[in-house]
């Protein structure tokens, strides 16, 4: 796995750091934010495979992004406590994202994984981005999500 730092200058937006990151090649970038404790382990939808078991202390959620021909396509979530395999694609993990920026960008796109990976954000600001989404009735689905994630 490779770490590259990254800042986010001139107002350049997470998703513009994520294909800018990719260098136009097919790999998966990605970044971690702090997660609520109490959460199990995530390894994708596949939660079976622990590694580790952390009893203590707080976790990191790591929100990692297949991109390809600079387009980002699915996300895959993972805690820290769950070993990354990435193949024969790279993968690179962007450092200093603040939880804001995961927030904002996350909140604009429109898959279900997406409201997922927001309520894992230990952050009250999740909260409040659910209950906005939660709020706007011009998409029942998005909605109901919303609601779910925040029960």
């Amino acid at each position: 796995m490779i770490r590259i730092l990254l800042t986010l200058l001139m107002g350049q937006d997470l998703e513009t750091a994520i294909v800018a990151a990719s260098s136009n090649r097919a790999g998966y970038v990605g970044y971690e934010v702090p997660m609520n404790p109490g959460q199990g382990t995530i390894c994708g939808w596949n939660s079976g495979r622990q590694n580790r078991l952390l009893l203590e202390g707080l976790r990191r959620l790591r929100i990692l992004f297949q991109v390809n021909g600079g387009k980002i396509g699915k996300m895959e979530l993972a805690s820290e406590d769950c070993t990354i395999e990435p193949g024969s694609q790279p993968l690179k993990m962007l450092n200093g994202i603040s939880i804001a920026s995961s927030i904002k960008f996350l909140s604009a796109r429109s898959d279900d994984q997406s409201l997922l990976a927001i309520s894992f954000h230990n952050d009250p600001k999740a909260t409040e981005a659910l209950i906005s989404m939660a709020r706007d009735s011009s998409n029942a689905k998005r909605q109901k999500k919303a609601f779910f994630w925040l029960a």
